[in-house]
């Protein structure tokens, strides 16, 4: 296959930028699996598979590469059927190492994407978050978002993807088509325990049989979503959300909110785990530049998606499932080569 971005044929392809990561990857092995075609976009720094799936496949092209050097070495979006931007630093813990350029990093990404889908009248979804409203409580995408004046790396974060959003918002005055999506707080299989995030931190952790560390008090709120949910949302409903004219959607499940301890507990008895829960100081784990979220709760008001035809499907006991079921030879694998 072609490997350097001027020689890349996307004609018809889906692009999707962060396509090694989390989210990308089973963005990317929907479309796949539809056979259409696909260009990953991707630099490797928040991936958590590596490009072998991919290279036996003639239908997908991998480049190992950043937003901004894909453009910069030449690359475009001629001909491309639609693009998903989910290329981003990640992460609670996966941002901190990034302070102070965090922000222009993700804006960076965002702004050349949408100048490319512009100029390619090619169609567009960015990748938002939930981290965005800055507030506890149900969340409706109506609602004022709000910015703490504790400037934290996590507030660097929620403000570079509120500013993506501006963006995103008016270049659709520029003939821009395009969506927002906000998703609240994802998971499933692949997800890296490496960025902070709690379902795969307490399933390898309860699989191992050490500690299952929960932060603050562990009453904070959270609604879990699937990620198969969210990318069904953009394999089966883009289109609809493009023509509706509605610019954000809030993506996830307020039938699995659940407290991080009722959390940490449903895993150590899905697990059938020895594990003890304990309440650890997230700073002595995660150093000082770590904060929790400014959501006590964070819930989802569902509007636009529904309207559109989408619904959560996977409940939280088939979702912490799923994911045990990945973690399980993983864990087993390392404790064999210990």
């Amino acid at each position: 296959m072609n490997n350097t971005p001027a020689e890349v044929d996307t004609n018809d392809a889906v692009v999707v930028t962060g396509g090694l990561g989390f989210i990308g990857s089973f963005v990317a092995d929907a479309f796949l699996a539809m056979g259409r075609r696909v260009v990953i976009i991707d630099s490797m720094v928040s991936s958590v598979i590596s490009t072998e799936p991919y290279d036996t496949n003639p239908n997908c092209t991998v480049l190992k590469i950043s937003v901004e050097e894909y453009f910069a070495q030449g690359g475009g979006f001629t001909g491309a059927e639609r693009v998903v931007h989910a290329a981003s630093l990640v992460g609670p813990a996966g941002i901190l190492r990034f302070a102070g350029r965090l922000g222009h990093d993700i804006v960076e990404a965002c702004q050349l994407v949408v100048e490319e889908c512009i100029r390619g009248d090619v169609p567009m979804v960015d990748f938002s978050s939930a981290e965005v409203y800055g507030r506890s409580g149900q969340l409706s995408e109506t609602d004022t978002i709000e910015v703490p004046v504790d400037y934290s790396v996590r507030i660097e974060y929620a403000i570079a993807k509120t500013l993506t959003e501006a963006i995103v918002a008016n270049s659709r005055h520029r003939g821009l088509r395009a969506i927002v999506i906000r998703p609240f707080n994802v998971t499933g299989p692949r997800q890296s325990e490496m960025g902070g995030f709690v379902v795969p931190t307490f399933v390898q952790q309860a699989l191992q049989g050490d500690d299952i560390t929960v932060f603050a008090t562990g009453q904070q709120l959270r609604s879990f979503l699937s990620v198969t949910d969210l990318t069904r949302f953009i394999v089966e409903h883009m289109d609809e959300a493009l023509e509706s004219g509605q610019l954000i959607y809030n993506i996830g499940n307020p039938d699995n909110e659940i407290t991080v301890r009722g959390l940490a507990d449903l895993v150590r008895e899905m697990t059938d785990s020895g594990s003890e829960v304990i309440y650890a100081d997230a700073k002595k784990i995660h150093g000082d530049l770590y904060e929790e979220a400014e959501s006590f709760q964070k819930n989802p008001v569902l509007v636009n998606a529904p309207a559109v035809g989408w619904k959560p499907q996977v409940d939280l006991p088939e979702l912490i499932a799923e994911t045990i079921a990945y973690y399980r030879p993983i864990v087993a694998s390392r404790r064999a080569a210990a």
